[in-house]
C-alpha cells in the first residue's frame, strides 16, 4: 500500500466532503417534501449521490492503484454503478423518513451494506487483467462487516442531522461530513485488503494518460454533478417542486390535476384536504411508536382589517409572507398547512410533552412579528396560536377543535401569543359549544326579545324615541343580557343573524307605532363584529324599505372604542350610513380619548354621553364642567347629545338646564317589553304636559 497518489487522496477527501454535505441537504429536502414530490426527488437526489459516490470510488482505485488494467468492461462498470444507485437510493429513503424502526435500519442496513461492496467488486471486476484478480472470501466478510457498520452509523447520523436545529448547524454538519468522508477512505482499504492480485497480472499496455489528470478529471465531472445537486435543493426549497421539474417526470394531467387539488394556491402550502390525510397519518404513525403531536392552530390578527383598508392584494401579500415564515420556523418533519382565510394549521411531530413543542411554537410567533414592507407600506403583522396534543386532547377532529379553542383562548388574552388546550379552555369551550347549540335554538325557537329603553325630550319630556336592547329568554338560565352570549354568538359565525333578527324586529315594531301615528326611532346596538361587515348598511335599507319606513326612524349605535380602534373601516361606514341618509350615534362617548379633529370629521349625528358622567354630575364640579364643555362642543358642531343612566330627578334637571337634548335612564324608565312600550305609548295623551306626573311614575314602577 505504500504506492499511492497523495494529491489524488486529498482530492478525494475533499470531494467526499462535499458529497456528504450535498447529501444531508438532499435528505434535509426529502423529509419535509410532500408526498405526491417525493418521489421524483428521491429520483433525483438518488442519480446525483449515486454518481457522486461512483466517481469517488474511481478516484480511490487511482489514489491506491492495486494494478493497472488495460482497459474495463462496460456490463461490470453499468453494475458497479447501478449498485451505487442503489446504495444511495436505500440511505436517502430510510434516512429521510419521520421515524426510524430498528427493523427498516437493520434491513435498510444489509441492502445498503451489500450494495456498497458490489460497487467495488464489479469495479474491480471490470479490469481487463490477465490471470484475473480473485477474493479472499474471509477478508472479504470482514470488508462488509465494516462497510455494514459504517452505512449503520451513517443512516444514524444522517435522520438525526437532517432537521437540526441547534447551535453552529454549518460547524456540526462539516464535522460529521468529515467524520463519514474518512469513514468511507477507510472501507476502501479494506476492501482493497481483500483483493488477490497474481503477481504476474500487470498490463504490458502502457496507459496513455497520466493517473492524476484522470483523477482531476474526474474530480471536474463530478463539481458539475454537486453543482446540479446543489441547484436541485435550493429551487425545491426557495421555489417549490413545480419550478424545477423536469419533463421526462411530467405526470399525467389528471395526476397534475390531483396534485394541484391538495395544494393551497395562494400559498402553495398543503390545504385542508392534504393537512387532513397528513395528519391521519402522522397519528397512526403515534400510535404505532407510542410517541405524541401536537396541532398548532394559527390566525392572523386583525386580518379583516388590512383586507378592509389596504385592499386584497396587499392582504393576499401578507398571507403569502406569513406562510413562509411559518414554514422557515418549523423543523423539517413539521407540516404546514392553509386551511382557509388567515387560518393555518401546523402538524409538530416527534414530541413527548409541551416543552417539546414550545421553542417551535415560539419561533413561528416570533418570525411572523417580524416586520415587513409591501407596497410600501410597513406592517406589523402578529397571529395567535392554539395548540393541542394528541393523543392527550383526543382524536383528529376533537385534536383540531381544541387547538382552535386555544386560539381564541390567545386571542382574547391580547394576542400576539399562544396558549395550550388545557383543563380550563376544555371547561370553557363545553360551555361556549352548548351556548352555541342554545343559541341555534333560540333563533329557531324565537327565545330572543327585544326590551325597549325610552328617550324622552329634555324640554318638553316627551317621549321621542328608545334604545333597543337585546335579551334572550332561555329555558333553563333564566333572562340573560348580550355580555353572556354575543362573544359566543360571533365565536360561531351567529352575530350576523342576530343582528339582522335584531333590526328587522326593530322595524316590525317602528311599523306599529307608525300604524298607530306616534312618531318615534329606534336605536339598535352595533358591536365591533358587525361593523366590520360589508353588507350592514345595504341590510337596513333594505329593511327599511321592507317595512316603508323613514330613514329618520331607525338609529345605529357604535361606541367610541369601535371606531377608534378601526377608524379605517370605521370612516368607510360611516360614508355609507351618510349616503343612505341614515343616523349614527357615537355611544360611549368619554371614555376614550378621541381627538378634536376626528371628531369633526366624523359624519355622526350625536353623541351618547357615557352613564359615569351622569353618575357624579350632581356632586363633583369638575364633571359638571366637563359634561357642559362636551355638550357645547357637540352644539357647536350640530350634534345631538344624549345622556345615559339618569337616575334622579336631580341629574335630570341639571342635564336639561346644560342643554342636554335628550335622555334616558332608570328614573325614565326601565328597558320594556314591546307588548309594553307600544301599551303605554297609545295610553299618552298628545298633550302630554298634563299626565307628565302620571308618565314618570308609571315607567318608574315598571
Amino acid at each position: 500500500m505504500s504506492n499511492y497518489n497523495l494529491k489524488l487522496i486529498v482530492l478525494s477527501m475533499l470531494l467526499s466532503y462535499f458529497a456528504v454535505l450535498l447529501t444531508f441537504s438532499l435528505v434535509s429536502k426529502l423529509y419535509k417534501s410532500q408526498a405526491h414530490d417525493k418521489r421524483n426527488l428521491l429520483v433525483y437526489s438518488t442519480v446525483i449521490v449515486g454518481s457522486s459516490l461512483w466517481a469517488i470510488h474511481f478516484l480511490d482505485v487511482l489514489a491506491f492503484p492495486v494494478v493497472h488494467a488495460a482497459g474495463y468492461d462496460l456490463v461490470y462498470l453499468i453494475i458497479s454503478w447501478l449498485s451505487a444507485l442503489i446504495y444511495s437510493a436505500v440511505i436517502l429513503h430510510i434516512s429521510s423518513q419521520k421515524t426510524l424502526p430498528i427493523k427498516s435500519l437493520m434491513a435498510g442496513g444489509l441492502l445498503a451494506s451489500a450494495s456498497a461492496y458490489g460497487i467495488f467488486y464489479f469495479s474491480i471486476s471490470s479490469m481487463k487483467i490477465q490471470p484475473a484478480i480473485t477474493f479472499a472470501p474471509a477478508i472479504c466478510l470482514i470488508a462488509f462487516m465494516v462497510t455494514f457498520a459504517v452505512t449503520m452509523l451513517g443512516i444514524m447520523i444522517m435522520f438525526w442531522i437532517k432537521n437540526y436545529a441547534g447551535k453552529f448547524p454549518f460547524l456540526t454538519k462539516s464535522i460529521f461530513a468529515i467524520i463519514i468522508s474518512l469513514a468511507i477512505s477507510g472501507i476502501h482499504q479494506v476492501d482493497n485488503a481483500s483483493i488477490k492480485v497474481p503477481v504476474n497480472a500487470i498490463s504490458n499496455i502502457h496507459l496513455p494518460y497520466d493517473s492524476t489528470l484522470l483523477g482531476v478529471t474526474i474530480a471536474l465531472g463530478l463539481l458539475s454533478l454537486f453543482l446540479v445537486g446543489f441547484i436541485v435543493a435550493i429551487f425545491y426549497d426557495k421555489l417549490g417542486y413545480d419550478t424545477f421539474k423536469f419533463n421526462l417526470f411530467k405526470k399525467e394531467d389528471h395526476q397534475e390535476m390531483s396534485r394541484q387539488a391538495l395544494l393551497d394556491t395562494l400559498t402553495q402550502l398543503p390545504n385542508r384536504r392534504a393537512l387532513m390525510q397528513h395528519l391521519e397519518a402522522a397519528t397512526r404513525r403515534c400510535e404505532r411508536s407510542g410517541s405524541s403531536l401536537a396541532v398548532a392552530f394559527v390566525d392572523v390578527d386583525n386580518f379583516k382589517q388590512i383586507n378592509d383598508t389596504l385592499g386584497h392584494q396587499v392582504g393576499d401579500k401578507v398571507l403569502q409572507k406569513i406562510a413562509k415564515r411559518l414554514v422557515a420556523a418549523v423543523r423539517g418533519c413539521d407540516e404546514v398547512a392553509r386551511i382557509g382565510g388567515d387560518e393555518f394549521i401546523a402538524i409538530i411531530e416527534e414530541v413527548d410533552s409541551y416543552e417539546d413543542c414550545i421553542a417551535v411554537v415560539e419561533r413561528m410567533v416570533s418570525s411572523v412579528r417580524e416586520s415587513c414592507i409591501i407596497n410600501n407600506t410597513e406592517l406589523h403583522p402578529s397571529v395567535s396560536i392554539g395548540v393541542a396534543m394528541h393523543p392527550k386532547d383526543g382524536n383528529i377532529n376533537e385534536l383540531i377543535s381544541a387547538a382552535d379553542t386555544a386560539m381564541y383562548r390567545a386571542k382574547k388574552d391580547g394576542k400576539n401569543q399562544y396558549r395550550f388546550f388545557d383543563t380550563e379552555i376544555s371547561s370553557a369551550a363545553d360551555q361556549l359549544l352548548e351556548m352555541q347549540y342554545d343559541l341555534k335554538n333560540a333563533l329557531a325557537n324565537d327565545e330572543l326579545k327585544l326590551h325597549y329603553q325610552i328617550k324622552i325630550d329634555s324640554l318638553t319630556r316627551e317621549p321621542i324615541g328608545a334604545e333597543a336592547l337585546l335579551r334572550w329568554e332561555h329555558p333553563v338560565r333564566g333572562l340573560l343580557n348580550p355580555a353572556e352570549f354575543m362573544p359566543a354568538a360571533e365565536r360561531f359565525g351567529l352575530s350576523y343573524a342576530i343582528s339582522d333578527w335584531v333590526i328587522e324586529e326593530s322595524c316590525r315594531t317602528l311599523r306599529q307605532l307608525k300604524h298607530l301615528d306616534i312618531p318615534f326611532n329606534i336605536a339598535i346596538n352595533i358591536s365591533h363584529q358587525q361593523l366590520i361587515n360589508a353588507s350592514l348598511v345595504s341590510s337596513i335599507t333594505e329593511m327599511l324599505n321592507r317595512y316603508e319606513l323613514p330613514k329618520s326612524s331607525l338609529i345605529v349605535e357604535m361606541t367610541e372604542s369601535a371606531a377608534l380602534k378601526n377608524q379605517e373601516i370605521f370612516n368607510n361606514q360611516l360614508s355609507r350610513f351618510q349616503d343612505a341618509e341614515i343616523k349614527v350615534t357615537l355611544d360611549d362617548f368619554g371614555t376614550y380619548s378621541s381627538s378634536l379633529t376626528n371628531l369633526q370629521k366624523w359624519p355622526v349625528s350625536e353623541l351618547k354621553l357615557d352613564p359615569t358622567f351622569t353618575e357624579n354630575i350632581a356632586t363633583n364640579n369638575r364633571t359638571r364642567g366637563v359634561v357642559q364643555a362636551v355638550i357645547e362642543l357637540a352644539h357647536a358642531l350640530d350634534l345631538n347629545v344624549v345622556a345615559e343612566g339618569v337616575e334622579n330627578e336631580g341629574q335630570r334637571k341639571m342635564l336639561a338646564e346644560m342643554g342636554c337634548d335628550e335622555m334616558q335612564g332608570y328614573f325614565i324608565s326601565r328597558p320594556l317589553p314591546e307588548d309594553r312600550l307600544i301599551s303605554l305609548l297609545k295610553n299618552l295623551n298628545l298633550n302630554f304636559v298634563e299626565y307628565e306626573q302620571f308618565f314618570f311614575k308609571a315607567l318608574y314602577k315598571s
